[in-house]
């Protein structure tokens, strides 16, 4: 063990600084922004920047007026009725801005004690004419105004097919957010509030003959 150490020491006091050996490099990381920067600046000059801007304006205007319709959505075959509870249960506890508690951990609340559904919901196939007309015979043509929320279709083509009939605005269920909360998997359905619950009408629709 003495040996060991006398000779560690040894070679601690024996060690020397044989200076730098070779080149030294720093470390560079390329510049994103600039590089992003230098290609559309070459892009410009070979005269393709415009042609990619209009490209990405088709690819956003293809994306708004034809989505993508929700999947797993189909025509109603069976007639089907159900509710939906909008309870939810507060995670934790909720304060004003002064730090007052105003609902506790653990508390049930339903929105709809204190926001009603302002109007009926109808989901539908805008792809198929039956349920289009459908909705036209049901309720543009003896005037209601329920929220009109396509799972499939255009909602502009809509609007403008039906601007003569003071069409409500058209929306589209992105990505199925509402159809999946609801649990409906079948159109078309409506959705009408009874009481503190949301009932839900999947409804058959008979192809018209010719």
């Amino acid at each position: 063990m003495v040996l060991l150490l006398t000779a560690a020491l040894q070679s601690h006091v024996l060690a020397k600084d044989f200076g730098v050996q070779g080149h030294v490099f720093e470390i560079q990381e390329p510049d994103l922004l600039k590089q992003m920067e230098h290609r559309l600046k070459r892009l410009e000059q070979e005269g393709k920047l415009a042609e990619l801007n209009e490209r990405m304006v088709q690819r956003t205007k293809t994306v708004l007026v034809h989505p993508q319709p929700v999947a797993g959505i189909t025509k109603a075959t069976q007639a089907r009725t159900f509710t939906y509870d909008p309870s939810i249960i507060v995670p934790y506890d909720l304060k004003d801005h002064e730090g007052r508690i105003f609902h506790r951990a653990g508390t049930r609340i339903n929105p709809l004690h204190t926001h009603s559904l302002s109007s009926s919901l109808v989901f539908l196939d805008g792809e198929e004419k039956a349920q289009v007309n459908w909705v036209e015979k049901t309720y543009l043509q003896l005037h209601q105004r329920p929220k009109i929320i396509l799972t499939s279709g255009s909602p502009f083509q809509l609007m403008e097919q039906w601007k003569h009939q003071d069409c409500p605005p058209v929306y589209f269920d992105q990505g199925g957010k509402l159809t999946k909360k609801l649990g409906i998997h079948h159109v078309p359905a409506v959705v009408v509030q009874e009481g503190l619950e949301l009932k839900i009408s999947e409804i058959v629709v008979q192809e018209e003959t010719p």
